[in-house]
């Protein structure tokens, strides 16, 4: 619990839960921009990737980038950017949906810069008033984004990042922060980055500065650190799932509950089993059998049964074939 004046002396390492409070006792704050990074190479979801960003795979009725524009829309950005290699189109209409067509805009990256290299790139824009970063391979259920900008306001922090848990699986690289939850500057609690910032203007320009085009944290927010501007993490105690990794895809997918497209055609006599996502335009044929798995927009399944697995974008099966 806080005491006192939040800008002073004292613990920065806050959870979600501890600062969760109603919308009613906070006041109305809003960001200058948010810039989703939608231009990563993918390749820790080869095959899938090499169709479609992570960011465009489902999860329930939206996508993961349209669940997270959603969650971020309360904090009013009066700037929606996203940089893209590739599906443009498909990842403008995304935004589109949530946010006025004028509030939004691309930047095109024709082979993918890394996260420091975008924001040198844009420091300009990017140093007026408070942004917010957001990786789109995840999903973070119950997110309190207004929680997580009330902290970094009140802490006075230069860069707010969002954490959990470190995970007991999976190959994820640990973010190191000291006991009063700073990060950059050494530290021996494992943390897990869960893909969400929210920066003032030093972070940009430092990337500039420096031309930054390695690690994030191990070399742009070390120069920050060593400034002696204050980096905190904002620790979140909720789910937050992995939609980057293809060998947590489907259940991840299948965590939003089952789906079906309202343009899909299943057939009156295919069987669905346990849960299911079923895209845009999929097809589902006659006596086919669907079980706890998932059909990229565009498959179709013909005959056959599909069990636990996923049919790639726009592709067909006749013998319930899939990854």
């Amino acid at each position: 619990m806080e005491t006192g004046d939040p800008r002073g002396a004292g613990s920065n390492f806050v959870t979600a839960t501890g600062k969760r409070s109603t919308g009613k006792d906070r006041p109305h704050m809003q960001i200058e921009g948010v810039l989703f990074l939608t231009a990563g190479f993918g390749r820790r979801d080869e095959p899938l990737s090499l169709i479609r960003p992570k960011a465009l795979l489902p999860y329930g009725d939206s996508t993961v980038l349209g669940r997270l524009a959603w969650q971020i829309r309360q904090l009013s950005p009066k700037k929606v950017r996203l940089n893209a290699s590739r599906c443009r189109d498909a990842l403008m209409r995304e935004i589109c949906s949530v946010w006025q067509e004028d509030r939004c805009g691309l930047y095109f990256e024709e082979r993918p810069l890394g996260t420091s290299a975008t924001l040198a790139r844009h420091a300009d824009e990017m140093s007026r008033g408070t942004w917010m970063l957001v990786n789109t391979d995840m999903v973070i259920e119950d997110f309190d984004v207004s929680g997580m900008l009330e902290h970094h306001f009140r802490t006075g922090s230069e860069w707010t990042v969002l954490t959990g848990d470190f995970p007991s699986e999976g190959e994820y690289s640990p973010l190191l922060v000291n006991e009063t939850g700073e990060f950059g500057c050494g530290g021996e609690v494992r943390t897990h980055y869960w893909g969400v910032s929210l920066m003032e203007a030093a972070v940009p320009q430092t990337a500039l500065k420096i031309q930054a085009h390695g690690g994030l944290f191990s070399e742009l927010a070390r120069e920050i650190a060593a400034s002696g501007r204050p980096l905190t993490s904002y620790t979140h105690t909720g789910r937050w799932l992995d939609m980057g990794t293809i060998g947590y895809l489907r259940t991840n997918i299948l965590e939003g509950g089952p789906y079906i497209h309202p343009s899909a055609c299943v057939s009156s006599d295919a069987v669905l089993e346990g849960t299911w996502n079923i895209g845009r335009g999929c097809i589902l044929g006659r006596d086919t059998v669907l079980r706890d798995s998932v059909m990229l927009e565009g498959s179709s399944l013909e005959q056959g049964r599909l069990t636990e697995s996923i049919l790639p974008w726009f592709c067909s099966s006749s013998d319930g074939g899939a990854l």
